[in-house]
This record gives structure tokens, C-alpha cells and sequence, in this order.
């Protein structure tokens, strides 16, 4: 075998890549918890609250009862780098769909040196920023509810 062929090169920012998306999945985990605590204060009944699934690269943050919210996270590494995938679907009942919105999300170094999610709008979130704003698409869900996370509050 050629020293061409068995050499490969190292993704670029894989380990970072690695340590954001644990930040994350964490970051979101706990989001869950605190809003499925505000929704259990308001008395909303168990079948209301937000489900957490995680599995390898994968997060699913899930509320199945109307109006409904399913968001998809995965973490790819493309040949430029980490992207976080992101897939929101939902209905609002039974038989009227939201419009699905999906997201490619890449994840690079900042100017400051810091590993972060870029935005379409060149805005750059680190992984307690980016999970918040990933929580925000529940906001559907609990129209009468103030989430216990806002921008302001990840600023």
C-alpha cells in the first residue's frame, strides 16, 4: 500500500466539533428539563411535556401532544468541517402541518478563538446559546407560557 493512500487527513475542527456538540446535547437536555418544570407548575399533565431522545450524533427534542414539535439535531462532518443539521416539524392539529424548516448549521472558530454555531446571518452562538435558541421553536407549544429560556437570558 502507498503512504498516499493510507495517509488521511484530519477532518478540520473534528475535536472541537466533538466537544460543541457535547456542550449541546447537554445544554439542551437541561432546556428540556427546565421547561417541562415550568409546564409542570402551570399543571399541565405529563402527556404535555417535552420528550428528550439522544443516540450517536443525534438529539431529538419532541412535544407530541397539539400543537406538536419535533426537532431534529444531528452533527455532520463535511470535509470543511462540522455542520449541526437541524430539522423542525410539527403540527399544529391533527391534520394541518407546519412547514418544515431545516437548517445546516456549520460550526467554526470565532474571532476570539472560540468554538462556535454560525447562523445563515453570520451570527455566532456558542452551544448554550445555540441550544436556547434551538428551544425557542417550542414556543409554539406553550402559547400561554413564558419558556424559562429567551435570548436575552443566553446573551
Amino acid at each position: 500500500m502507498s503512504a498516499a493512500i493510507a495517509y488521511r487527513a484530519p477532518l478540520p475542527l473534528y475535536e472541537e466539533g466533538l466537544a460543541f456538540w457535547e456542550e449541546l446535547e447537554r445544554e439542551s437536555q437541561q432546556h428540556v428539563k427546565n421547561i417541562n418544570g415550568v409546564a409542570t407548575a402551570h399543571g399541565l399533565e405529563d402527556f404535555h411535556l417535552v420528550e428528550w431522545k439522544s443516540g450517536r450524533g443525534i438529539i431529538g427534542i419532541v412535544r407530541k401532544w397539539y400543537p406538536s414539535t419535533d426537532i431534529t439535531i444531528s452533527l455532520a462532518f463535511e470535509r470543511w468541517g462540522p455542520v449541526i443539521k437541524v430539522l423542525v416539524t410539527g403540527y399544529q392539529h391533527e391534520d394541518l402541518r407546519f412547514y418544515p424548516e431545516e437548517q445546516e448549521v456549520p460550526v467554526a472558530r470565532d474571532l476570539d478563538g472560540r468554538t462556535v454555531a454560525v447562523l445563515g446571518e453570520g451570527r455566532s452562538y456558542s452551544p448554550r446559546e445555540f441550544a436556547c435558541y434551538l428551544a425557542q421553536h417550542l414556543r409554539r407549544c406553550f402559547p400561554d407560557m413564558a419558556l424559562p429560556c429567551t435570548p436575552d437570558d443566553c446573551g
